[in-house]
């Protein structure tokens, strides 16, 4: 039996899946969204319990050991994500998705996301998962770190980024063994963990923890550039430059 598919019969794949998801219903949509939003949210708690309980770079290490078992769950159990929906533009490209269905999902599985990582943040913070104070203070600088990010850095670490995880997605499918679409999974995502790339979604989930930690960290409207900035680093990988390549090499 085959285990994997060609590289041309990935990319058809994803198509095929960018073309299924654009039958369902705003609803189904932002559901799925919010879950996603709520499985990186779990991941990216345990990335800050790694770096901070362990520190240096073994935390690091172990964060990004940790961090991929969010995206294992969008992918293996039921979630969808901004960053790898994404991928959808290809099968826009090939003329079976119309572009405002495209435009249409992935706002709505952007604001799931959103929704999703607040409560998280919320559920997270009253189950006393920040009650030691310098667990606090620790959660609170990496948010300013990001939120502070000059917008250009921010652009480029989301491209970067959504490099890795777009193609995570991308080559679980290539897979048919579940241990396969895990491992596929794991490395792309530990990399870009290591790597300290910024993805909107798990920086839902940071900023919101850091706000409501420390309300006057910063402002709205710094959380809301700093969100355009990654949102539109992580679209330009995976919505137009990992598409755009992999259409010429594998669908003309």
């Amino acid at each position: 039996m085959k285990l994997y598919l060609t590289n041309k019969e990935t990319a058809e794949e994803i198509v095929t899946l960018g073309e299924n998801k654009s039958h369902y219903t705003f609803s189904k949509t932002f559901i799925l969204g919010v879950m996603g939003g709520i499985f990186i949210a779990l991941s990216s708690l345990g990335n800050l319990i790694a770096g901070f309980s362990i520190g240096g770079g073994m935390g690091k290490f172990i964060g990004s050991v940790v961090f991929p078992t969010g995206l294992m769950l969008v992918v293996l159990v039921g979630g969808s994500l901004f960053t790898g929906d994404a991928l959808g533009s290809l099968a826009v490209s090939k003329g079976k998705v119309e572009v405002k269905t495209y435009i249409r999902n992935l706002l709505a599985v952007w604001i799931g996301n959103l929704i999703g990582s607040i409560f998280l943040a919320v559920v997270t913070y009253l189950a006393g998962n920040f009650s030691d104070s310098n667990f606090s203070q620790y959660v609170i600088n990496v948010a300013v770190h990001k939120v502070h990010l000059n917008f250009l850095t921010a652009v480029a670490s989301g491209f970067l980024c959504n490099i890795l995880v777009a193609l995570a997605v991308w080559f679980s499918l290539a897979s048919k063994q579940l241990s396969g679409k895990i491992l596929a999974i794991w490395f792309p995502i530990m990399l870009f963990i290591l790597s300290g790339f910024q993805h909107i979604v798990a920086n839902m989930y940071y900023v919101s923890i850091g706000k409501i930690l420390f309300t006057s960290a910063y402002s709205f409207s710094e959380i809301a550039i700093h969100f355009l900035a990654v949102t539109i680093g992580n679209f330009l990988s995976g919505g137009i430059f990992l598409p755009l390549i992999y259409k010429k090499l594998y669908l003309k």
